[in-house]
């Protein structure tokens, strides 16, 4: 079977060059879902293709560039063919687009094989509609899509223009009309298919991917405080929050590091100044933010149950945090299987005094107890969401049709 994976991912070697021109955050975990679904895919028996169309913000709000044409660093060296596109904002989806129906052709044209396949990663709208026009020229064409997110929820900054407020509506009507045409999908949550409207059409519900190889095995053997955050600083997730609780922490030997970029970085970068004890790094490289969350006793998301998104969201740095061996206090969303409300130290309310609260008993969790609990962590996400189980179930429900 012939696949070919529409996608925005970049390869590590990028990653600097990505930072330096972002103004505003870097995808680094929709990155490294892709990195790992491309790992778990090339594993498979099954002829892989990869096109992307890098996720790199609009010019002129939120990256340097008004056009991409390619990085740096030279040519791909994991296969990956990067198409050129217009960036500047209004304009750039319609070129990324016609740069990705060029792709989809040539592989319809090229493509020997009886069963061809087409994966979407992420309701994008110039992926999907790529992927049928696929469809239009070869009718035998599968599409599948990857859904981490629903689209009416990928953006809760609080700081949103009404321009792109409209636009953002227009854009999610033509993408369920896009959505009604693909043939199969992967949810992370079970919630997203009564939203997207899956109907009969088969679909596996896998809350993450992760690459269990690159886990760390034996995590030190020592409490601490220092506490840590990575990702997008937007009120709607909590990251004020998390601040506000941290300040109720009085223990001059707790601290808190943070890396990332949003609406809260000028109030994040004044709490700095009148708590010694927080530490802001601005938006970071994946590496530099990994090694911050490996180098950290407490690992924090913030995000709480009080919307209607969180039934169809499963915050991929969930299972990013568990994976680095230390203790993580977050909240159990709707859209989570229960079996998480062991994995995290769980706030008893939504009170800031609680999310302070859940920091603390972290701090004073004892080694043994974490050890036994990352054993148990550890099994259950090596036999759900390792790179390689999540691709076979999807190359398995493509090959149902």
């Amino acid at each position: 079977m012939d696949v070919l994976l529409l996608c925005g991912y970049f390869e590590p070697k990028y990653q600097e060059e990505i930072s330096r021109k972002t103004k505003t955050w870097v995808e680094n975990a929709a990155n490294t879902f892709q990195q790992r679904l491309i790992t778990g895919l090339k594993e498979q028996d099954i002829n892989l293709q990869v096109v992307s169309a890098p996720f790199i913000g609009p010019w002129p709000t939120a990256y340097k560039d008004k056009e991409f044409n390619g990085f740096e660093a030279g040519k791909s060296e994991e296969n990956i063919q990067y198409v050129y596109f217009n960036n500047v904002w209004g304009y750039r989806n319609i070129s990324r687009t016609i740069v990705l129906k060029k792709g989809v052709r040539e592989f319809i044209q090229n493509s020997k094989s009886e069963k061809k396949a087409i994966i979407v990663y992420c309701p994008h709208t110039p992926f999907l509609e790529a992927a049928v026009y696929g469809k239009q020229l070869d009718q035998s064409v599968h599409i599948h899509m990857v859904v981490p997110d629903l689209p009416q929820y990928m953006n809760l900054s609080k700081t949103v223009h009404p321009i792109y407020d409209f636009f953002k509506k227009i854009d999610i009507q033509k993408m369920d009309k896009l959505i009604a045409q693909v043939d199969s999908f992967m949810l992370l949550t079970k919630y997203m298919a009564e939203k997207l409207n899956v109907g009969s059409r088969p679909y596996i519900v896998v809350e993450g991917i992760t690459a269990i190889k690159d886990a760390p095995q034996n995590k030190k053997k020592k409490q601490g405080k220092k506490i840590a955050y990575a990702g997008k600083l937007v009120e709607a997730f909590g990251a004020k929050r998390m601040i506000e609780a941290f300040e109720l922490i009085d223990d001059l030997e707790a601290s808190l590091h943070i890396c990332g970029g949003g609406e809260l970085k000028s109030y994040i970068e004044e709490m700095c100044k009148k708590d010694s004890r927080i530490h802001y790094y601005g938006v970071v490289s994946a590496e530099k933010a990994n090694e911050i969350l490996q180098q950290a006793d407490i690992l924090v998301n913030p995000r709480q149950n009080d919307d209607e998104y969180t039934k169809y969201s499963f915050p991929s740095k969930n299972i990013e945090y568990l994976m680095t061996g230390n203790a993580v206090v977050a909240y159990m969303l709707d859209g989570m299987p229960k079996e998480y409300a062991s994995f995290f130290n769980v706030p008893k309310s939504n009170q800031i005094e609680s999310l302070a609260e859940a920091m603390r008993e972290a701090m004073n969790e004892s080694p043994v107890e974490r050890g036994k609990k990352n054993k148990v962590i550890r099994d259950y996400i090596e036999s759900h969401c390792s790179a390689s189980s999540v691709a076979k179930q999807i190359v398995g429900v493509i090959g149902e049709r």
